[in-house]
This record gives C-alpha cells, sequence and structure tokens, in this order.
C-alpha cells in the first residue's frame, strides 16, 4: 500500500515538472507581447523548439493569440529569410489582425501584407 502512494507521488512530481518546463519552453519566444519566428529551410518556421509549414504556423500563433494575449509576430533573421517566408508572416499577420514585423539587425521593420 505504502509503495503503491510512493509511486503515485512519484508520478504525479514527474508530471508537474513536466508540464512546468512545457510552460517555460512556450514562453521563450515570446518577448514584449510577439511571438518571436526564426525562418527555416524550405519556406518553414521555428518557433517554441517545433517547425510548422505556414498553416501550421498560423494555427500556432492563433493559439499564442489567445493563451499568451501576443498582439504581434516578428521574423528574426530577417536578411536571412526569403521574401515568401516574409510574405507568409504578413498574411499571418494580418488574417490574425495582429502586427507583423521582421529583424533587420536591432530594428523591427513592419511588414505590409497584400
Amino acid at each position: 500500500m505504502i509503495t503503491r502512494f510512493k509511486t503515485i507521488r512519484l508520478a504525479l512530481g514527474a508530471l508537474l515538472a513536466a508540464f512546468f518546463l512545457a510552460g517555460a519552453v512556450q514562453a521563450a519566444d515570446v518577448k514584449d507581447g510577439r511571438a518571436m519566428v526564426t525562418p527555416a529551410k524550405d519556406d518553414r518556421y521555428s518557433i517554441d523548439g517545433f517547425t510548422f509549414g505556414k498553416a501550421e504556423l498560423f494555427g500556432y500563433i492563433s493559439d499564442l493569440k489567445d493563451t499568451k494575449k501576443i498582439t504581434g509576430l516578428v521574423l528574426k533573421n530577417g536578411k536571412k529569410a526569403s521574401d515568401e517566408q516574409k510574405r507568409v508572416i504578413g498574411s499571418v499577420g494580418k488574417g490574425l489582425q495582429i502586427e507583423a514585423f521582421f529583424l533587420d539587425g536591432k530594428q523591427l521593420v513592419p511588414i505590409v501584407a497584400e
């Protein structure tokens, strides 16, 4: 009986630790209310340790808008990003009614979606 109680307690402790670490990782790529996205190969995007295509990115950013109350989206390494990646970030921002930028050095450059 005591062994079963200890096992359950350890399992719950491990579960709580996993939730805490997952929350810490997710918060890492949100700064000043803006989600920080890194361009990846093949017109993909990385955020919070995940790599997404444009449709998945839209869904993930939509979730961050609801849960983390983000107000903007920033494409890091803007000089290395393709024009298509910049266009997609602008489109996601417009679709979710949040600001969209790319980072040029230390300056935020607005992306205006067509």
